[in-house]
């Protein structure tokens, strides 16, 4: 049966103002609860991630994905105060070759800066990763039995903005997000015997850098749109779940690389017990997103460890349908992205 989510309890406005921060501020007082000057949101990174204290409610993650017609690679790297891990995926759109693989070690194992600018590297005998200054370098002998290197750069325009939100659950649990749409690539990805050459005009890079101190149980949705539709760099940024409740969200339009913040929880519907069916992700009170989603291919994730447990499904696919900023309405026809569902306990 389709879930349709979105839909608030009485008392509740899916509409409201978002505070826009334009200086430098640090996440967290001196106690390690959050500051109150670093709830909102912004157009650059401005919020430093002092993180502190906490343990092991403290959650540090670099999340990327690169994606194309062809294919898309996804990597993570990320500490959970009680371990830490680097995952490398790969899926070919056009073969349906899927593998991925994950190294985890104890917390502190690499160090994840407190701001997004700072540079990420993870070197063990099962994989390495560096990333810096918008350069990427990934090599793992083994991936489920085949080989992965890949040495490209992101070539992100030096006004390009992004979107950057703190979300307060309360003062003791709180997220930093920090989401980079549309990123051009240019490069070399090697899986196997096959050979992929980024290309800025159709490869993409997005990422998703979290700082934050996270409740047991988590649960949400978010999906990426992006691309280049009619000559306009189009990059968009939906979640759903995680931030009911809190007045802010994670939810943005970047268009020619200029953000435009949606101040309204979204509603979705989908199906997961059909791997094939539409995703629909609209903004019903201004309009300004109303996109769907055809599948391509449906990745189901389940890892139990009892006290430790992380499920859900990942559906990459083409949007279209429309998106409306700054007096602009943008038709999409076909960009790539995709969108999920994840449940945590963590």
């Amino acid at each position: 049966m389709p879930i349709v989510a979105g839909r608030m309890a009485s008392g509740y406005s899916p509409v409201y103002r978002e505070r826009e921060l334009t200086e430098p501020v640090e996440l967290c007082d001196a106690r390690g609860n959050v500051n109150p000057a670093a709830l909102g949101w912004s157009r650059r990174p401005v919020v430093t991630a002092n993180l502190r204290g906490h343990w092991p409610r403290k959650k540090r993650w670099n999340f990327w994905n690169w994606i194309s017609p062809e294919a898309v690679l996804s990597l993570t790297v990320a500490d959970i105060d009680i371990a830490s891990f680097c995952a490398v995926a790969f899926i070919d759109f056009e073969t349906g070759q899927s593998i991925e693989r994950m190294d985890v070690r104890r917390s502190g194992f690499t160090l994840l800066p407190e701001h997004v600018d700072g540079g990420v590297v993870w070197q063990s005998g099962a994989m390495s990763c560096a990333i810096g200054d918008g350069d990427v370098a990934i090599e793992c002998a083994d991936v489920q039995g085949v080989p992965l290197r890949a040495d490209f750069a992101m070539q992100a325009p030096s006004e390009h903005e992004s979107l950057n939100v703190v979300v307060p659950w309360s003062a003791r649990r709180f997220q930093l997000n920090s989401k980079h749409n549309t990123l051009p690539c240019t490069g070399t990805l090697r899986v196997g015997d096959r050979r992929y050459t980024l290309q800025p005009a159709t490869w993409h890079g997005v990422q998703d850098w979290g700082r934050g101190i996270w409740p047991y149980r988590s649960f949400w949705n978010w999906a990426v749109c992006t691309g280049v539709q009619d000559g306009v760099a189009v990059g968009v940024n939906m979640g759903g779940k995680w931030t009911t409740g809190t007045g802010a969200n994670e939810n943005g339009i970047l268009l020619d690389g200029r953000l435009h913040k949606v101040m309204e929880d979204l509603e979705w519907t989908y199906d997961l017990a059909d791997t094939r069916a539409v995703w629909r992700v609209r903004a019903p009170h201004s309009g300004a997103i109303d996109l769907s989603l055809t599948p391509i291919h449906a990745k189901k994730v389940g890892l139990d460890l009892g006290l430790l447990a992380t499920g859900g499904t990942c559906v990459f696919g083409r949007w279209h349908g429309v998106v409306r900023a700054a007096d602009r309405e943008i038709c999409i026809d076909g960009l790539l992205g995709w969108a999920e569902e994840f449940a945590h306990r963590w």
